[in-house]
């Protein structure tokens, strides 16, 4: 690819009176952030997260709006049941889709006020933290749910090239999902199983990168024109110069101990979700990010010629959002 000047573009940067709070004695304001960093899956964002974690006075959210989509996504395929956008009001219906949850994902307790989409944007806007940031999936926020976007947030993107993702997408799926009992009839079968068709919470039309450009597209043309872009591969083979550079944009201190921090989950147990345990009943798809410490290198890009066919199909939907996205993201 091209190169292209490093510099952060002035619009990346929180201005001095934004996201500042005011020192008690009247002198000096502190500098405070919000952001969202929006992906799809298998992207390393939840090491990212925890990296981000070990930065003193970070409030951290951890997929909070895809925790409301699975809870429609489940109580209307399991329980037949409409999940309200609103949590006050329809308290009991939240309660009955949290006690089902709670059975399926394996964890010791549901809060059912965390799967609202009204209610986690009330918490995120009224958050007192010096610094919130928040980890999700695009899937969890499609465009008929904008309206409940966090006002004062910087939204940035994290992609990684469709067929890193939806390799490992496939594997993490199936285990996990055979695991909790999720998989009915062929779909239960390796062979058989089929990602773009299978993974309950991604739409089979839009297969996540979809919906994660509809957001950017969004935010580009509303509210902030040029979002940050990060590429997983790109992260993983320069950590020490992008990461700063993605901290220096979103308004987060940024030190070198940042490139190795605690690999074990001690970080999470501070994080905001919206179960308890929640993290460790879903293995499949989190154990590894969780339990390592650093960022290591990039393995071999999948061959084409290895892959099943789900996964390629999947792949050559969505190259035309991963390359739009590509074109813009943070360069080393």
């Amino acid at each position: 690819m091209e190169s292209s000047d490093n510099r952060v573009s002035p619009s990346h940067v929180a201005t001095p009176t934004a996201g500042m709070a005011s020192d008690p004695s009247g002198t000096l304001p502190e500098a405070r952030s919000r952001t969202i960093m929006w992906c799809v899956p298998r992207t390393i964002s939840s090491a990212v997260t925890k990296c981000l974690s070990a930065i003193d006075g970070v409030e951290v959210w951890f997929e909070p709006y895809f925790y409301c989509l699975a809870t429609e996504t489940v109580s209307a395929s399991d329980l037949n049941l409409t999940i309200p956008k609103e949590y006050e009001g329809n308290e009991n219906i939240f309660q009955q889709a949290a006690d089902h949850l709670r059975g399926i994902w394996r964890c010791k307790a549901l809060k059912p006020q965390h799967l609202s989409y009204a209610s986690i944007q009330r918490f995120l806007e009224r958050s007192a933290g010096k610094h919130v940031f928040v980890k999700d999936m695009g899937t969890g926020m499609k465009s008929c749910n904008f309206e409940f976007l966090p006002k004062g947030y910087k939204h940035t993107f994290l992609i990684r090239h469709p067929l890193r993702v939806f390799n490992s997408l496939r594997k993490a799926t199936h285990t996990t999902l055979s695991e909790l009992g999720m998989l009915p009839n062929e779909s239960s079968e390796e062979k058989t199983f089929d990602v773009g068709r299978d993974y309950p919470f991604m739409d089979p039309s839009q297969l996540a990168f979809g919906e994660l450009y509809e957001l950017w597209k969004y935010v580009r043309e509303n509210l902030d024109s040029e979002p940050i872009v990060i590429d997983a591969d790109d992260l993983l083979s320069n950590p020490a110069e992008l990461l700063p550079k993605y901290c220096e944009a979103i308004g987060l201190p940024y030190d070198e101990s940042l490139l190795k921090w605690d690999a074990s989950m001690a970080l999470t147990e501070k994080w905001n979700v919206a179960g308890e345990d929640l993290i460790g009943s879903i293995k499949g798809f989190y154990d590894r990010a969780l339990t390592t410490g650093i960022f290591g290198p990039p393995g071999p890009m999948p061959s084409r010629n290895h892959l099943t066919p789900d996964v390629i199909r999947c792949t050559d939907t969505v190259m035309k959002y991963y390359d739009e996205l590509y074109q813009s993201r943070l360069k080393v």
